[in-house]
């Protein structure tokens, strides 16, 4: 197998890590969220999902898509490269800046706090999902072009 071989595979896989979590903003801006908001249990369950997400699959395609918007930024050229940095800017870092802290906070409500904290969280978190659900597909769609 040559370099070019090597490096066909490598980001093959990058792309898919980047797939996967088009996949998984699309389902919680598309269904996920519309569903929790109608329930009157829909902040604990989001707890409980925030919880069950970190797992090492999950945090593995996490991270491996944030390094490969980097990869595809910082190696390639054009739309790729482009494609690259709205994907790690679109989605890890609004994460890491945005949906993570709200997670956090909707955590460590008090019981009487809950309902109060569940509607602030329903407007922003969805609102930055639906930003990383647009980066992930814009990027999707430009790193193939």
């Amino acid at each position: 197998m040559g370099d070019t071989s090597l490096i066909a595979i490598v980001e093959a896989l990058l792309q898919l890590s980047m797939i996967i979590m088009v996949g998984l903003y699309f389902t919680f801006s598309n269904t996920v969220m519309l569903a929790l908001s109608t329930r009157r249990d829909g902040a604990n369950t989001m707890i409980e999902i925030n919880r069950q997400i970190l797992n090492p699959l999950f945090l593995a395609c996490f991270f491996l898509s944030g390094f490969a918007g980097l990869y595809f930024f910082v190696s390639h050229s054009g739309f790729q490269s482009i494609a690259g940095l709205v994907f790690v800017i679109g989605t890890t870092l609004v994460t890491a800046v945005y949906n993570v802290p709200l997670n956090n906070r909707l955590r460590d409500a008090s019981k009487d706090t809950l309902p109060h904290v569940w509607q602030a969280y329903l407007a922003k978190w969805v609102f930055w999902n639906h930003v990383r659900t647009a980066s992930a597909v814009s990027s999707g769609f430009f790193i193939s072009v």
